[in-house]
């Protein structure tokens, strides 16, 4: 069966019903879903997502009891499976990373990219 995983900018825009990316995200990961599709999520993505709602700039940012119930509601309770790396792969992504010239926060897409591979 054919699945997809999000990234963190993927999820905020889904949740988020004032993001500009709101309805094209939400519509989406809706029309996988209705298709068959399994949701597949990072689970250093969850506590990103997590993290970001509660950071926003007022009148955006969440609770943490806001934030945790809605990363719950969205992404935990059946809706997705949760893709968790182990020591190792956090090891082998460090490793290589700087023969692949990441750097910066772009070190937390390559854990969604392996998170999609595992």
């Amino acid at each position: 069966m054919p699945r997809f995983l999000t990234d963190t900018s993927c999820m905020v825009a889904a949740v988020c019903s004032w993001h500009e990316h709101h309805l094209r995200a939400a519509t989406e990961v809706e029309r996988r879903l209705t298709h068959g599709e399994d949701l597949f999520v990072a689970a250093a993505g969850l506590v990103e997502l997590y993290a970001v709602l509660t950071r926003l700039p007022p009148p955006h940012r969440l609770s943490p009891l806001d934030a945790k119930q809605l990363v719950v509601a969205n992404f935990i309770d059946g809706v997705a499976q949760i893709v968790a790396l182990g020591a190792g792969s956090y090891k082998q992504i460090l490793d290589t990373a700087p023969e692949r010239k990441i750097s910066g926060g772009a070190i937390y897409d390559a854990v969604i990219v392996a998170s999609a591979l595992a």
